[in-house]
């Protein structure tokens, strides 16, 4: 059984023994993918402020090219066109702000499911209570989880 959909900020693969979260959906990304632990937290908290980091310079650097621009003859193409890069560049940067570890399925304690939002109660790699929040999960995965009794 492999089954695999997708959520907010990327896709969660589920396999016999385990639940990743994946920034594509892709198997072969799960073998490098470790436990959620407190090095992984950290991990993916530089990821985060890395990516943010990119679209904040990014926002800036449109703010500097429009205000250069303003005095322009072509004003609304290019102000458009800054518009359009500022909004395709987060969509494409809030998919991969996603965290990426994966959770044994022995170690879920319980799951949550309430307006396309789903919650994971579970065992981390130290033994220790926690868990995650994943906005906007398909219908598929929300049918996935029901099948398998989790939700």
């Amino acid at each position: 059984m492999k089954q695999f959909f997708k959520y907010e900020k990327g896709f969660i693969n589920i396999n016999e023994t385990d639940l990743f979260l994946t920034k594509t959906g892709n198997w072969s990304e799960t073998d490098s993918i470790v436990e959620k632990s407190f090095k992984s937290k950290s991990q993916n908290t530089i990821k985060k402020v890395k990516t943010y980091s990119f679209y904040a310079m990014l926002v800036s650097f449109s703010l500097l090219l429009f205000i250069n621009i303003y005095r322009a003859d072509n004003k609304i193409l290019l102000t458009t066109a800054i518009i359009l890069l500022i909004v395709s560049s987060f969509n494409y940067i809030k998919v991969g702000s996603g965290s990426q570890y994966k959770i044994p399925l022995s170690k879920i304690d319980k799951m949550d499911y309430s307006f396309k939002s789903l919650k994971i109660y579970f065992k981390n790699k130290e033994g220790k209570e926690d868990f995650e929040r994943l906005e906007n999960i398909e219908e598929k995965g929300i049918t996935i989880l029901k099948k398998l009794g989790y939700i």
